[in-house]
């Protein structure tokens, strides 16, 4: 999204059986090679996977099972003005948790610059009205 809240890029793929680390590391390798290649290089990452994102910070020692594609990732933010990379819970996250289900069930991989599924159009407008969130205990 861009600095009001509009959405740019919206893309999905299935991973297959890959474990949530790899799937969370490629889907941020695989959309941020989309915005670069997009020509934004001023960016603010949020993701819900607090070991993927720690480990593009540099902050835990990186899972062997996904140190190529956080090596690629880090060399793709290189390529970047400005980066604000954070972790957020996932009930914070829904319009990226409401893709990742439709892409693990898409037939097609996509990149596109709108999305008219009422369901995400709903997530994206009650999060830029600012819609509150309670996060459940465990």
């Amino acid at each position: 999204r861009d600095w009001r809240g509009m959405v740019l890029l919206v893309g999905a793929t299935s991973f297959g059986r890959a474990s949530i680390i790899m799937a969370e590391g490629r889907a941020l390798r695989d959309g941020l090679q989309a915005v670069i290649h997009g020509g934004y290089r001023n960016l603010e990452i949020e993701g819900d996977n607090m070991l993927v994102i720690q480990a593009i910070q540099d902050k835990v020692q990186i899972p062997w099972q996904v140190r190529n594609i956080i090596i690629e990732i880090k060399g793709l933010l290189a390529q970047c003005l400005q980066v604000t990379i954070r972790h957020i819970y996932r009930e914070a996250n829904m319009a990226a948790d409401w893709l990742s289900k439709y892409g693990h069930s898409a037939p097609i991989n996509f990149l596109i610059s709108e999305c008219h599924a009422p369901e995400f159009r709903n997530i994206i407008q009650e999060d830029w009205a600012g819609r509150t969130l309670v996060r459940r205990g465990t």
